[in-house]
């Protein structure tokens, strides 16, 4: 049997709010997704465990890295909530054959500048200009299929295409 093995990203682009390519991006850190959780101890528990809450995810945050201030900070470093699309071609390699597989990995990302780190200037240097975006929604997708859709406002939290939120949603009404 035939798998793909995850190899690169042999390039990537950011757009903000649809259209406009973010320019002078080095690196670009996803969110880490981390549950919220209950820690619950008691009479019938030896010690104490932590109870990963359902549908609920804790803060998550983007970081973009740049190679120099520009224009394109300055214009999402403004207090208002923005879309960033990363858009990127991510290189497998195919078990059976070792031929090289090119996937597409989209990551739609809805939040505001919580950070802005301007970096050092030095001559013949990059600044490193870093953003850090305070995310109120994560969506990641891979060859057209869906692994993470969490949106904290709209209440959803989908993992693999299971919304976790629905689970205990009808016990609301």
């Amino acid at each position: 049997m035939s798998t793909n093995v995850p190899a690169a990203i042999n390039a990537a682009k950011v757009y903000v709010d649809g259209s406009n390519e973010v320019t002078g991006i080095a690196e670009v850190t996803l969110p880490e997704l981390k549950f919220m959780v209950a820690e619950i101890e008691g009479f019938d528990i030896a010690g104490k465990i932590e109870e990963p809450i359902i549908g609920s995810t804790d803060v998550m945050d983007l970081v973009m890295k740049f190679s120099a201030i520009n224009g394109d900070i300055s214009n999402i470093n403004d207090q208002q909530a923005h879309t960033f699309h990363l858009r990127a071609a991510q290189q497998h390699i195919d078990s059976a054959t070792g031929n090289a597989v090119l996937k597409g990995l989209k990551v739609d990302i809805k939040g505001k500048v919580k950070e802005f780190k301007g970096g050092t200037v030095k001559a013949g240097e990059k600044t490193e200009t870093e953003i850090v975006i305070s995310c109120l929604a994560y969506k990641v997708t891979l060859d057209g299929k869906e692994i993470i859709n969490i949106d904290k406002l709209g209440f959803k939290s989908s993992i693999n295409g299971v919304d976790q939120a629905k689970r205990f949603q009808s016990l609301l009404s």
